[in-house]
């Protein structure tokens, strides 16, 4: 390919406001471009300075969320003294504007949501062209995790107000469009009012019959099937720099697929469970058919053994019991009462397990300093911060001992 000009292609990018994808430099001051040149929504260049600005502005943020510390203390106040704390705090601006309208915990509940939508969306508005991209795409998870939750509230008459106050806005689907879902009638006129959505096909197909017992399980598989599989494909091959983000999401896809054969396992009698499975983890579907097919104990602490299963949750046990000496035949014994008991996996462990997830996922943030993974890190840490606070005010409004809302804490 012919050289070209440095400050051609610089004054070219410059005044069209479009991106190269793919710049290589070569000495005496020249460029290729690998890519061709093309236009795009955004008002960023991206290059390697937008990269480290991006991902140092993310570093600085990380550093002002509340610490453990600040949660051990925040267990120990009431509730008027929780509400002066996070309006001191980080979230200021949404107790000052909300006061007025709300209290108590209902302020809460409205103030943390408002300011995690405002956060997504101010990170994802700064970040460059592929780093955008990606996150977008992996946030989008929460879309489908919102949409069953009003499919599901409507159909079973659960109040907007309540359904509101679980909902997470970091996907695409702004609050706005949320807050008119929550008004719609019926789970078709949901259906319809999602056309822009990319899932839309999916969620229009199976509403299409009109409820029945099994509905919303057999669509949010397939909304999640759907999800990984496309996130999977575009950080192969799709967009640039998405490689990165693979050994999270194998690890992510592993420890969903724990929790949905143990869900079969505790709810059906399915005897095929690998059209259940999401593929693309460490693990096959087919590993998870093997053990979905096991009775005895000594069997199952093997599978469990061989898989690297049950070193996940001996570490998850060891971090929830704060003890060192849990070993992984405690573990056994923990998971092998629930899975012979046809039971899901204790809600705490799985707690601990995200905690895990959350740390695997810091540990290639660092490795990788300016990639997509701060900035996921980061709003992960964000979105467990504003459940941590839900916890604690609601615990505290009903009175819950300090030590039992610690355990349902992620940090």
């Amino acid at each position: 390919m012919a050289a070209i000009s440095r400050e051609y292609i610089v004054r070219h990018l410059r005044s069209h406001d479009i991106r190269y994808d793919r710049v290589y430099e070569i000495p005496d001051s020249y460029i290729v471009a690998e890519q061709k040149i093309t236009p795009i929504m955004h008002h960023y260049l991206v290059t390697p300075s937008s990269y480290r600005y991006i991902c140092t502005r993310i570093g600085l943020k990380k550093k002002s969320l509340i610490s453990p510390d600040q949660y051990n203390r925040l267990l120990n106040m009431e509730l008027s003294q929780i509400i002066r704390f996070i309006g001191e705090s980080g979230y200021h601006e949404e107790v000052h504007m909300l006061s007025s309208a709300y209290s108590d915990i209902e302020l809460i509940e409205h103030a943390l949501t408002e300011n995690l939508a405002k956060t997504y969306r101010s990170i994802l508005s700064i970040a460059p062209g592929a780093l955008q991209e990606l996150a977008e795409q992996y946030f989008s998870r929460w879309d489908i995790e919102n949409v069953m939750l009003i499919l599901r509230g409507c159909q079973f008459h659960i109040p907007g107000d309540r359904i509101r106050a679980v909902l997470i806005p970091a996907g695409v689907l702004s609050p706005s469009h949320l807050d008119h879902l929550l008004t719609l009638r019926s789970i078709q006129e949901i259906a319809d009012n999602l056309s822009s959505w990319p899932h839309h096909e999916i969620v229009s197909a199976r509403i299409s019959g009109g409820y029945r017992r099994g509905l919303f399980a057999s669509l949010e598989n397939d909304l999640y099937l759907a999800y990984y599989g496309n996130l999977l494909t575009d950080a192969r091959f799709g967009i640039r720099g998405g490689d990165v983000i693979l050994p999270h999401l194998r690890f992510e896809i592993d420890i969903l697929n724990i929790r949905n054969i143990f869900r079969l396992r505790a709810g059906s009698t399915v005897s095929d469970i690998t059209p259940f499975m999401v593929t693309g983890g460490y693990m096959n579907p087919e590993d998870f058919q093997r053990l979905y097919g096991v009775t005895d104990r000594e069997t199952f602490v093997n599978e469990l053994s061989r898989a690297g299963i049950l070193s996940i949750l001996t570490e998850a046990l060891k971090n929830l019991r704060c003890d060192e000496n849990v070993c992984e035949a405690d573990a056994a014994d923990v998971v092998w009462r629930r899975w012979a008991a046809h039971k899901t996996p204790l809600y705490t462990v799985m707690l601990s397990v995200n905690a895990m997830l959350l740390h695997h996922l810091d540990g290639l943030a660092r490795r990788h300093q300016f990639s997509v993974l701060p900035i996921i890190s980061y709003l992960e840490h964000k979105r467990y911060e504003i459940a941590n606070l839900r916890a604690i005010a609601r615990g505290k409004q009903f009175g819950v001992n300090p030590d039992f809302i610690r355990q349902h804490l992620v940090m």
